[in-house]
């Protein structure tokens, strides 16, 4: 499936944070956040590129569950950098790269998989 730009996720993510008080999030939630703005972005991207169809005023940005995967993985992230010493724009497009190398990853693996059950 097809990716938006990472540039207009990352400012998403940054939209999305930049009224809080983000450095003083826990590493979940920063995640959670994250991950929730990064759907948002993608959600309202597809919906705009339909013709005819009017997005309107879109309710706050819930964070993820906790439980999403892709949260664990911005969390394993975010404990490897000093991420609150990072500006908001840094650690977006960071957290964006690990979103992508991740689906990257799991895309690779789903592959590989695949061929592996059609060679049967």
């Amino acid at each position: 499936m097809a990716r938006w730009p990472a540039e207009g996720r990352a400012a998403a993510i940054a939209a999305e944070l930049a009224p809080y008080a983000w450095r003083g999030f826990t590493d979940r939630m920063l995640a959670r956040r994250a991950v929730g703005a990064a759907d948002r972005q993608g959600l309202d991207a597809f919906l705009t590129s339909l013709p005819g169809t009017d997005v309107g005023v879109a309710e706050p940005v819930e964070p993820a569950p906790p439980g999403d995967e892709r949260v664990d993985v911005l969390v394993r992230v975010v404990l490897l950098r000093h991420w609150r010493r990072q500006s908001l724009d840094r650690l977006c497009a960071d957290l964006t790269a690990a979103l992508d190398a991740w689906e990257d990853e799991r895309d690779d693996v789903q592959r590989d998989l695949r061929n592996l059950l059609e060679e049967r």
